[in-house]
């Protein structure tokens, strides 16, 4: 476990709190505070946690990297 999966799922305790708050206020935007604040901390912990597994599994990471690699240039160039 690193600071990005720990700092995400902070983010995402708080983005539910302000969630839950705007719910029982009655305020929207604090709502939508909190959704973004949600996804915004599920995607630093999904970081995190790439992170984690290119640490632990460094062959299989690489070899992850060069076939998304692959794919995305054949996207780009056409085929």
């Amino acid at each position: 476990m690193n600071i990005d999966t720990l700092a995400g799922e902070g983010t995402r305790t708080k983005g539910r709190f302000k969630e839950s708050l705007g719910d029982a206020v009655g305020d929207s935007e604090l709502q939508r505070d909190g959704v973004a604040d949600q996804l915004a901390g599920s995607t630093r912990k999904a970081f995190g946690s790439l992170k984690d597994f290119a640490r632990d599994q460094p062959v299989i990471a690489f070899a992850a990297a060069v076939v998304i690699g692959i794919a995305l240039l054949g996207g780009i160039r056409g085929r």
